[in-house]
């Protein structure tokens, strides 16, 4: 197993889910649990996968290019 928790400073939900939806209707191959909500001073994700490797594929396979789109939408702060 392997995992990952990811802190966004000054990313809103909105911004979050501007990503998410880009991500596609089915769960990535290898993701065994996810979880994200509101911290103090952004968001938080936390997700536990079945190995490095199926980790890094999600990353260069769909949220790489989920990032990207989302970047062009209106309420998306390509800064943060």
């Amino acid at each position: 197993m392997y995992g990952v928790m990811q802190d966004m400073p000054g990313v809103s939900e909105t911004e979050y889910r501007l990503v998410e939806r880009n991500l596609g209707p089915d769960r990535p191959p290898g993701l065994l649990a996810h979880v994200s909500g509101p911290v103090e001073d952004g968001w938080r994700i936390v997700n536990v996968w079945e190995s490095e490797d199926a980790y890094r594929r999600f990353v260069s396979e769909r949220l790489m290019r989920a990032a990207g789109i989302a970047a062009q939408a209106d309420g998306f702060d390509p800064a943060k």
